[in-house]
Formats: structure tokens, C-alpha cells, sequence
């Protein structure tokens, strides 16, 4: 085949690949990160954590957020808001949190989607065994799923909330931030970072770039054996 040939080829061959790659992008429904299995109670309907250990694993594995601007009391009117909370875990995934702001101190009282946990320690699990019961913040569980009160040291800063299981009787570190964005317009009163996101998203982004290079291979693989098989007939 002549040379010329050939790099016309190799042109319709690398616009075809792309083309395939981008299909897989735009319309690609495999999930970047598997729920993990939660079984409910019939009577009750109460989120149970799974027995497979391999299951507990966090969403967003290391930081959960970056590039944001930490919120501190002084930073918030006072007041009380709902506020969205980030979990390091789908098994304290938080469903409700109600933020106060008052005489210069937060706290907030949040709510699990299960009762699965008897309690939260803010900090460790290493520090949780070690402060001893007396420390530790008791689930209200009167609504049926699992409440804590937490102090809030800043919004938009990761806090470790250490989480006991019932089941498993054992401490799971658990790390959460409140969201400062999700308050209503007006109650930040400084200016926030802007671009930050959460290693989740990012996290999505590089599979995604991940499965495009996937796609790029296996189609160009293919495409490259047929058009030899071709050639050398």
C-alpha cells in the first residue's frame, strides 16, 4: 500500500476512534461507583448495614471536599438553617441537618438514614475507644432513624465523626462537612472560593477518562486488525 494511502488510513482511522470515544462518554450508563447494598426491615423499613465488611466503603474515599473556603461561626448570621451535609460513607449517609448559629458557637442535630449506629464520637474511632462511654454523643432514635447533636466548628472544613456499630459493635471513622453553599442566599456573609467541587466529582471525571482511553484501545485494536487482515490477504 502506498505511503499516501496509508496516512489517509490512519486519518479515518483516528477520527473513527475518537468519534467512538466520545459516543461512550456522552451516552456511557455504567455507574463510576456502586451504592452500596443497604437492606431494610420490613416492619420498620429502617436502613440495615450489610454483613460483607467489603461492603462499608466510602463514596468519596480521602478528603471530601477541596478548594473551599472554611465558614466560622463569626461567618454566618445567626440563625437557624438547613444545611446539606457531605458523608465519607453511604452507611452515615446524613438525610436532615439542622444548623444553628448562636452566641458565636455552632451545632447542628442530624439524621441518619438508618439506626444502625448507637453512637458518633467527634473525632477518631481510636479516640472514641479511648474517651470511654461518657464521651460519647447517644443516637436519639424517637423518629425512627438515628439523631446526633455535633458542635460545628466551621462549615465548608472537614469534621471526624466516628460512628459505632450496632451490629458489628465496633467504631468506623467517619469523616462529614456541612456545606456552606447550601445555606440560604444572604446567611454567609463572606465571599466564597469559587471552582471548589469534591473529590467525588473528580473522581467521576478521571474514570470517565479512564473508560475513554478503554474505548480508544479496544476499538482502535479491532479496527487496526481488520484493516491488516485486509491489507496482507
Amino acid at each position: 500500500m502506498k505511503k499516501h494511502s496509508r496516512d489517509h488510513l490512519n486519518i479515518f482511522i483516528f477520527a473513527l476512534v475518537m468519534t467512538a470515544a466520545l459516543f461512550v462518554y456522552s451516552f456511557s450508563a455504567i455507574p463510576v461507583f456502586a451504592e452500596p447494598v443497604v437492606l431494610k426491615d420490613a416492619e420498620k423499613g429502617i436502613g440495615v448495614e450489610n454483613e460483607s465488611p467489603e461492603r462499608d466503603r466510602s463514596l468519596q474515599d480521602g478528603t471530601l471536599i477541596y478548594s473551599m473556603t472554611p465558614v466560622y461561626p463569626e461567618d454566618v448570621k445567626e440563625g437557624t438553617y438547613d444545611a446539606e451535609v457531605l458523608s465519607s460513607s453511604q452507611f452515615f449517609k446524613i438525610t436532615d441537618a439542622k444548623l444553628d448559629n448562636k452566641n458565636g458557637k455552632m451545632k447542628a442535630l442530624i439524621t441518619i438514614s438508618s439506626t444502625s449506629y448507637a453512637y458518633v464520637y467527634q473525632g477518631t474511632a481510636a479516640e472514641a475507644e479511648a474517651a470511654g462511654e461518657s464521651e460519647w454523643i447517644k443516637a436519639d432514635e424517637s423518629s425512627g432513624y438515628g439523631q446526633f447533636e455535633l458542635k460545628v466548628e466551621a462549615l465548608n472544613k472537614e469534621i471526624p465523626c466516628a460512628a459505632f456499630s450496632k451490629k458489628k459493635q465496633k467504631w468506623y471513622d467517619r469523616d462529614i462537612a456541612f456545606l456552606a453553599s447550601s445555606l440560604p442566599e444572604g446567611a454567609v456573609l463572606i465571599d466564597l472560593a469559587e471552582g471548589g467541587g469534591t473529590i467525588a466529582d473528580t473522581q467521576e471525571a478521571a474514570m470517565k477518562v479512564i473508560y475513554i482511553a478503554l474505548a480508544i484501545i479496544i476499538v482502535g485494536g479491532v479496527i487496526n486488525h481488520f484493516v491488516k487482515k485486509k491489507n496482507y490477504e
